[in-house]
């Protein structure tokens, strides 16, 4: 099996998380099986962890049934561009308007920027807050 770094960034990786009781953090949580460079050998180890669980099931009368395994696609960039919308979160949840610089940032689908205008004048203004007043009222 060709194995891959979960955090290689330049890679497309297809991993298989196991959601189990970590005695380590002392909670349950997604706890990695494997990432793979290929889909098939994603699903071979998907298989083989569900085809356990499945027998553990049936066997254990103790068995957590709140166990599953399950997989995602990491595509290349991913990491960059998820660390590129905590940085522009923060930033404005810290009270700091972006500059220049955030148009820079590659961005993930689910996360995009608004501006306004530096001056937008009395009548974008005023339009503004008619529709703020509107959708406070529930209209």
């Amino acid at each position: 099996m060709a194995t891959v770094d979960i955090d290689d960034d330049d890679l497309r990786r297809f991993v298989v998380h196991h959601y189990r009781y970590d005695p380590e953090r002392h909670e349950r949580r997604h706890v990695l099986v494997g990432a793979f460079d290929d889909a098939a050998e994603a699903r071979a180890c998907f298989d083989r962890v569900r085809a356990d669980l499945e027998r553990r099931r049936e066997t254990d009368p103790g068995f957590d049934r709140r166990e599953h395994v399950s997989s995602r696609t990491l595509e290349p960039g991913d990491r960059r561009r998820d660390a590129n919308s905590r940085l522009l979160r923060r930033t404005i949840r810290h009270g700091v308007t972006p500059g220049d610089w955030a148009d820079d940032l590659e961005l993930p689908s689910s996360t995009w920027l608004m501006r306004f205008g530096r001056d937008p004048g009395r009548r974008a203004t005023a339009m503004l807050r008619w529709r703020l007043r509107r959708w406070r009222e529930g209209r």
